[in-house]
């Protein structure tokens, strides 16, 4: 059983990945005057404003990833599970950020403006999104270096953008103060593509979306086996 639930769980997985990279695709293709992803942050992407054409392929690309990851990470509370121990809290964390980038989902497809609304609601989902999304992912794969002698390399690389992001703001902050918000202009400017922070939010999401594969290609594994993932 765990094996059909196995086969499942990677094709849910791929299709979500796939409809994603669609998604994204269609919605840099009619971004104006051409998407630079190395110096354009994922929000104006997303942004009706910025990208009227191609903001709703994004939005509802996320929201069909979602939907198809969530029966993903059922199964993955299911096949991590130990006689001693449960990943549910993680679970939980991971189901979180799929409920809240389901939301954002909802407010791209209808450009409902929720912080028009609600004070700062966007900003409060899209922080749910990705808490949940790395909260989970990261928690999970220390429950399986625990419980299971896996290996620390998918965590580690899932970590690294997160630092790098960290160490080149503290740098632009004290060495570059007046280059201001990551834009287009930045490349013109002669700025190397390790001090964008798009560049680097972009590497967060592709090593998010890499390190939850990994967890859903090692997950037949039985309690008690080295895993090599």
């Amino acid at each position: 059983m765990i094996h059909v639930q196995y086969r499942g769980a990677l094709i849910l997985f791929a299709l979500a990945a796939l409809v994603t990279i669609l998604g994204v695709w269609l919605a840099a293709r009619s971004y104006p005057s051409g998407f630079d992803w190395a110096y354009t942050v994922i929000s104006r992407l997303a942004s009706h404003r910025r990208n009227p054409e191609g903001a709703l392929w994004l939005a509802a690309a996320m929201g069909v990833a979602m939907v198809l990851l969530w029966p993903v990470v059922s199964h993955l509370d299911r096949a991590f599970r130990t006689s001693v121990a449960s990943p549910r809290p993680w679970i939980r964390t991971l189901q979180v950020g799929l409920v809240a980038g389901a939301l954002l989902s909802v407010e791209g497809i209808l450009d409902l403006r929720l912080s028009s609304v609600v004070y700062k609601a966007h900003e409060v989902l899209a922080i749910f999104a990705f808490a949940g999304f790395y909260g989970g992912v990261v928690g999970l794969h220390l429950f399986r270096i625990r419980h299971r002698n896996a290996s620390v390399w998918p965590v580690t690389l899932v970590l690294l953008p997160l630092l790098a992001v960290g160490l080149t703001q503290v740098a632009l902050y004290f060495d570059q103060r007046d280059l201001g918000w990551v834009d287009t202009a930045w490349r013109e400017m002669g700025v190397p593509i390790w001090l964008s922070f798009a560049f680097w939010q972009w590497a967060a999401v592709t090593f998010l979306a890499l390190g939850l594969g990994a967890l859903v290609f090692a997950s037949p594994a039985k309690p008690g086996e080295h895993s090599v993932v």
